[in-house]
């Protein structure tokens, strides 16, 4: 049981085993969050409005990923030198459920939060290199901060490049509606739904709708049904006349297709290659957990590869953790696509031992 102040509370991280060698897992102890830091280097360089607005969009995509952070505890340090790091190692959830947390306190008096989103970013100073962490999701971490009459907000990754958020931001990011009142919504949710529950002909008719309205991604959805004849005669060239007006209105998934059907139809990596880094420059201030794990793995698989595998496999990482959450809200075409990032990781991993 915790004391009221936590001040005299001691741990020892369990264990200092090194991890085994193999795939990296999507979170702190593995990948880390590219995207949030990523967006976080950005508004540290620019401090502008256009980068506040894509760390917002990365932090919503990280919370889509139910991503988990660092956070230190209000306990003593352990001081042994050459002891297992705490940040490699962290006090599981559900066991840090009822610790207290270490908060910075600023000259004027605010108290924050620091959440780490990799181990580097924890061990990056002594102040929580050796301190108890905790390994929460990133939603979570925000709520308590939203819950307690003490914590003024967080701040991400104090030790590098960091990025300051009030409790007013994080409430907008945690209760806000994400709904738009866009010409098309309303028709391109109902053919979406109508998708999954197999419905094809209600699905062609809403997309349809929201087409004549301006949706790209229902010209998107239009042509995925057109290319697999679903609900509609087949026409693999309506289907790519249909993505290429929605790649160029921007719809991510069109850019992803449109390579796709290049290696499908005999046109080689080179020409797919163009799109599926079309579609990466589109996601990057925008990602979305409907697109952004099949631009991980794409580029993961055709040029990341040949660049760097630790890398490729840290993208693919966070494709095979998008394809899992998208599989168990209903997506079953995630099935799919997660049973090729595997096949992937696999792949990749049995080059590396040759």
């Amino acid at each position: 049981m915790a004391n009221e102040n936590g001040a005299r509370l001691r741990f020892r991280p369990a264990g200092s085993a090194a991890r085994q060698h193999g795939a990296p897992e999507y979170g702190p102890l593995g990948t880390g969050c590219p995207a949030v830091e990523q967006a976080v280097t950005a508004l540290y360089k620019a401090q502008n409005e256009e980068s506040f607005w894509t760390l917002m969009n990365a932090l919503n995509y990280a919370l889509e990923l139910d991503t988990r952070v660092l956070v230190p505890l209000q306990a003593a340090p352990d001081s042994e030198k050459g002891g297992a790091s705490w940040a490699e190692h962290p006090v599981p959830a559900e066991k840090a459920r009822d610790l207290p947390l270490w908060t910075l306190r600023t000259q004027k008096g605010k108290n924050y939060l620091p959440i780490f989103t990799s181990v580097k970013t924890a061990e990056a100073d002594q102040g929580t290199a050796a301190r108890p962490m905790a390994e929460l999701l990133l939603v979570d971490a925000m709520q308590k901060v939203l819950d307690s009459k003490e914590m003024d907000g967080i701040v991400l990754d104090p030790w590098t490049t960091s990025a300051t958020l009030d409790a007013s931001l994080l409430n907008g990011l945690l209760h806000a509606s994400r709904d738009t009142d866009e010409p098309g919504e309303e028709e391109l949710h109902k053919g979406s739904q109508a998708a999954l529950a197999g419905q094809w002909a209600d699905a062609l008719h809403y997309y349809e709708q929201a087409a004549e309205q301006g949706r790209a991604e229902a010209l998107s959805m239009l042509g995925e049904l057109l290319y697999e004849g679903k609900g509609v005669r087949r026409s693999a060239v309506q289907a790519r006349r249909m993505w290429k007006k929605a790649a160029e209105a921007g719809d991510v998934l069109a850019m992803i297709a449109l390579g796709d059907d290049c290696m499908a139809s005999g046109k080689g990596p080179g020409a797919a290659l163009r799109y599926y880094r079309q579609a990466q420059t589109a996601a990057r201030p925008t990602p979305d957990i409907a697109y952004m794990p099949q631009v991980r793995l794409r580029m993961a698989q055709y040029e990341t590869q040949y660049l760097s595998r630790p890398r490729a496999l840290a993208e693919m990482a966070e494709a095979k953790q998008g394809f899992k959450i998208r599989l168990g809200e209903g997506d079953s075409a995630a099935e799919q696509w997660l049973q090729e990032t595997e096949d992937a990781i696999r792949r990749l991993l049995g080059d590396e031992k040759r």
